[in-house]
């Protein structure tokens, strides 16, 4: 394949030609690279970097492809991390070997061309045990994710991405019942849903394996969902880990949104215009965002001078201990025949009633509050300028 070469941080990557030309997807053969992708690349970076601070740090990218993101993590995040990246795609690994040659990463990193599951079953067989294991599929995770959270360290990292986001929105719904087990309706805070969603499954099937997981940080954008969470190996630890398992109700007629009191499908009446609330989940309902490792990758952002990443982490850090949902402020106008308030007038008149509020993470026009759903919409209502 032509190759190119292409710089992203700090790191130099060949890449297939093909897929910077690409004006919509990049081709999957003969290997697949996403230029579109860096921001998950950057957070892997400072994730990684944190979490390797106070240790070494053996990673397994096992869905490597061409190598960019454990490249990248061997280059930038600290000499004391090793990378194995692994693709059965053998024309992608040839180029991941490449890269790591490129960046003189050799002696940290090594390459091989199995199948993913078979790599992560037999390395504790072998002594080999990773720190982190890194799973990044074109699609769902689903067929990856049992033997990596069954066979990281215990007290390590598992990190999941998924780019079927319609499974996790609710605007497949048949799907995300199918893969995920989760029954999911379409949201002004999909995003939200789709990282809970993707949470609780994890968490739910590592509890099967009598292993704890809580997630530590989570990011999603309009192309994929991203999980990472530390896995704890006991049955007390999974039970303690089902308990912030839970579901959330949504009203699709007045946008109401909260906590789910029963869990069980019974239809219930919103308590705002008595319209039908549906129930999203099962869900991850606990904090998605760790606050320790939030204010470690915003110091390494900070260090690196990557000022639009550092912007998202200092607002996801505020939104650490909020509810477990979003409100978009473009959808909320729109389904109340207003224009757009001013978000910062919002954020002041919320907080000036006594109540927390936050601009998202997870969203542009998101604000995070534990206002009432009523005042929230008075407020939206009052600030408008039609």
């Amino acid at each position: 394949m032509e190759l190119a070469e292409y710089i992203e941080g700090r790191t130099r990557l060949l890449v297939p030609a093909a897929s910077l030309a690409a004006k919509g997807p990049p081709p999957m053969l003969p290997a697949f690279f996403n230029p579109l992708a860096a921001v998950t690349r950057d957070f892997a970076v400072l994730f990684y970097a944190t979490r390797a601070s106070k240790s070494g740090l053996r990673l397994l990218d096992v869905l490597s492809g061409i190598g960019a993101r454990g490249v990248r993590v061997a280059n930038e995040s600290g000499s004391n991390i090793e990378v194995h990246l692994n693709d059965a795609n053998s024309a992608a690994a040839e180029v991941a070997l490449r890269n790591c040659e490129l960046n003189g990463l050799t002696d940290r990193c090594t390459v091989t061309k199995d199948d993913a599951n078979v790599l992560m079953y037999s390395a504790p067989r072998r002594g080999i045990k990773f720190d982190a294991i890194d799973v990044d599929p074109f699609g769902s995770p689903v067929p990856f994710a049992d033997a990596a959270l069954s066979t990281v360290r215990l007290g390590g990292v598992v990190t999941l991405t998924a780019t079927d986001l319609s499974a996790l929105t609710g605007r497949s719904q048949a799907a995300g019942r199918r893969k995920y087990g989760v029954s999911l309706w379409r949201t002004d805070f999909s995003r939200e849903v789709a990282a809970r969603a993707l949470a609780g499954y994890s968490v739910m099937r590592a509890a099967s394996r009598e292993r704890g997981a809580r997630p530590l940080f989570a990011h999603v954008d309009s192309q994929y969902a991203r999980v990472y969470l530390e896995v704890e190996g006991s049955a007390r630890a999974a039970d303690e880990s089902l308990e912030r398992i839970g579901y959330l109700e949504y009203c699709p007629r007045c946008l109401y949104r909260g906590v789910s009191a029963s869990g069980q499908g019974d239809p219930r009446v919103c308590p705002m215009c008595g319209g039908e609330l549906r129930e999203l989940g099962p869900l991850w309902l606990g904090d998605i965002l760790d606050r320790e490792h939030v204010e470690g990758m915003l110091r390494a952002a900070d260090e690196r001078g990557w000022a639009a990443r550092s912007r998202i982490l200092r607002r996801m850090l505020q939104e650490v201990g909020m509810p477990p949902y979003y409100y978009s402020l473009d959808r909320v106008a729109d389904s109340l025949g207003i224009c757009v308030p001013r978000m910062d007038a919002l954020l002041e008149a919320l907080t000036s009633k006594g109540y927390k509020a936050v601009r998202s993470g997870m969203h542009e026009l998101g604000i995070r509050t534990d206002a009432p759903h009523k005042v929230v919409i008075e407020e939206m209502r009052r600030l408008s300028s039609c």
